[in-house]
């Protein structure tokens, strides 16, 4: 459907353009934006590129072509960036687009499958380019077009419509790079942060089925998890029986610290082994007691060193001293 009012192809824009903006996937936008020249503006094919990573312009959404065109089109090499700028000189812009003669150009394209109409404005080697810019005013993307139906070189008034596509798809597709570096960079931050977990719960494997996790900080719930993940983990990798949880360097015991902590040893029971918790200091004891935290079926010893012994002693081994 072509729109001949100038009013209301501005408001169906305006309508695709919501679409557009919605749209999350940078392939299905430049399709859409290539159909939109061909069903609302004057000219009867369309092509979106976009500028990738290596510096060329990879054609992306095609408007007006049959899939023998399109893949003849795909077939062409990619024009770079430089190329393109070496074209779009001041001489061929009108507006925000650029207009160059077929005698004052060495691009290559598709080629126009229409005869040659000596009366018209237009020539079928002609080209127009409608740059997309990004914020910073970086070229990021190009429409090109062809075939107008009128026959006509464009003007300022017929060129509004595809500019103002022009400027939607860039927004659009700034968007989706925009919310790519952001998830790129939790996602980053997610394993660096996983790292720091990891290495702030450190089970060290001390003796054949005897493991130590030395805590030093705070302890909150996502730590804890992380806690109680890696103990599981590291229990069932090394079939140790006994694992000792040493708190000397939590500088707090609260309900929480302490809920956790009774989890964990749940937990480790379960999968047939045995948690001793060592470092409970006179004034965390006491916390403990305040809290009415039930450690009865726990076992816990004043110091490491203990804790050691004790582990020893579960898994039949003991310390001597040589004379």
């Amino acid at each position: 459907m072509v729109i001949t009012n100038q009013l209301e192809i501005i408001k169906e824009l305006a309508s695709i353009g919501t679409a557009i903006i919605r749209e999350r996937t940078i392939n299905t936008i430049c399709q859409m934006v290539a159909e939109a020249v061909v069903d609302h503006t004057a000219f009867q094919r369309s092509v979106v590129s976009l500028l990738e990573k290596d510096n060329t312009f990879n054609r992306i959404g095609f408007g007006g072509l049959t899939p023998e065109q399109t893949q003849k089109l795909k077939k062409i090499p990619r024009s770079t960036a430089e190329e393109k700028e070496a074209n779009l000189r001041d001489e061929f812009l009108i507006s925000q687009s650029y207009y160059i003669p077929h005698d004052k150009t060495q691009l290559d394209g598709l080629k126009s499958e229409r005869e040659y109409d000596e009366t018209a404005e237009w020539h079928p080697d002609d080209f127009l380019f409608i740059p997309l810019y990004d914020p910073a005013k970086r070229m990021i993307g190009m429409i090109s077009v062809d075939d107008p139906r009128d026959g006509k070189r464009p003007t300022p008034i017929s060129l509004l419509p595809m500019e103002i596509l022009a400027n939607l798809a860039a927004v659009a597709v700034e968007n989706i790079n925009n919310l790519k570096k952001m998830e790129d960079t939790l996602r980053k931050l997610r394993e660096q942060q996983k790292v720091v977990m990891e290495l702030s719960t450190p089970v060290i494997d001390i003796w054949e089925k005897i493991l130590v996790l030395p805590l030093i900080g705070t302890v909150d719930s996502v730590r804890a998890q992380q806690i109680m993940e890696n103990v599981l983990l590291k229990i069932s990798a090394t079939e140790s029986s006994v694992i000792i949880i040493d708190i000397t360097g939590v500088p707090v015991i609260d309900t929480l610290v302490a809920s956790h902590l009774i989890k964990t040893v749940e937990a480790v029971r379960l999968i047939g082994a045995e948690t001793i918790i060592t470092g409970i200091n006179p004034e965390i004891a006491q916390t403990l007691v305040h809290l009415g935290v039930d450690l009865k079926e726990i076992n816990t010893k004043a110091n490491l060193a203990r804790g050691i012994e004790t582990a020893l002693k579960l898994t039949n081994r003991k310390v001597e001293e040589i004379q």
